[in-house]
C-alpha cells in the first residue's frame, strides 16, 4: 500500500536515512552518558523491508499524536508521569510513568517521556522524545525476542544494578543490600528499554540511544 499521509511518508524516509547513518556513525558512549549505570546493548546487522518501515512510521505516528498533549509537563505529571534520575546531556530528563509496568507495551502510552530544559515552553521543559519498556527473554542475538519495533530498526539496551530513591535520584554502584539500606528500591535488571526521538529529530537516528541536539 503506497502511503498518502505526507507525516507518515516523511517518517519512512526518515527511518531510512536513519538506518543508513547509523551504518557510517557511532553514537556517544552509554558509559560516558549514565556514568556509573551498567547496560546491555547490542546492535543489529539486518536490513528492514519496505512493509517494516511502513509499519514503524505507523506506529510512530500514533505515539507522536498520543504525546502531543504532553508537549505541557505538567500534564505529563498530572497523568502520573515524575522525573527520575539526572539531567543527561544527550538524552535529558526521563519522567516515568507510575504503574508502567501494567498493561504490557502500547506504543501510545510510552512508559518514559523525555524533556530537555526549555524556558520558552509550558513549565520549563520541551518534550523531545519517548522510551518504552518491553519485557521479553534475550534473543540468540542478545535482543529481545520478538518486540514490537524491528531489529532491523531499533536497538534494545537494558540497565543493570539501578537504585531508585524517592526524591528520583539513581545511583548504579550499589549492591541490593546497600541499596536497600539507603531507603531505595533496587532493581538487578530492568527490562528493554528503546529511545524514540519523535519530537525532536535526532542526526544519529529515530531510535538511537541518544540524541546530540539535547541539550
Amino acid at each position: 500500500m503506497i502511503l498518502m499521509n505526507r507525516g507518515r511518508t516523511l517518517i519512512v524516509v526518515g527511518l531510512a536515512l536513519s538506518l543508513a547513518g547509523s551504518l557510517h556513525a557511532q553514537p556517544p558512549s552509554h558509559a560516558d552518558m549514565h556514568h556509573d549505570v551498567q547496560h546491555e546493548h547490542q546492535g543489529s546487522a539486518t536490513s528492514p523491508t519496505f512493509a517494516e518501515l511502513e509499519a514503524t512510521a505507523a506506529q510512530l505516528q500514533q505515539a507522536r499524536h498520543a504525546t502531543e498533549k504532553y508537549r505541557d509537563v505538567q500534564q505529563a505529571e498530572a497523568d502520573g508521569y515524575r522525573a527520575i534520575g539526572p539531567d543527561v546531556a544527550g538524552m535529558g530528563i526521563h519522567f516515568v510513568r507510575q504503574g508502567h509496568g501494567d498493561g504490557g507495551f502500547s506504543v501510545e502510552r510510552p512508559a518514559i517521556l523525555l524533556y530537555e530544559k526549555d524556558p520558552a515552553s509550558p513549565g520549563g521543559y520541551a518534550l523531545v522524545g519517548v522510551s518504552y519498556l518491553f519485557a521479553a527473554e534475550a534473543d540468540r542475538d542478545e535482543q529481545p525476542k520478538n518486540p514490537p519495533f524491528p531489529k532491523s530498526l531499533a536497538t534494545w539496551h537494558r540497565h543493570s544494578n539501578l537504585c531508585v530513591f524517592a526524591n528520583g535520584s539513581v545511583k548504579g554502584e550499589l549492591t541490593a543490600s546497600q541499596c536497600q539500606a539507603e531507603g531505595g528500591q533496587f532493581t538487578g535488571l530492568t527490562q528493554w528499554m528503546v529511545h524514540a526521538w519523535i519530537w525532536k529529530d535526532s542526526p544519529l537516528g529515530v531510535f538511537s540511544p541518544t540524541n546530540p541536539t539535547v541539550r
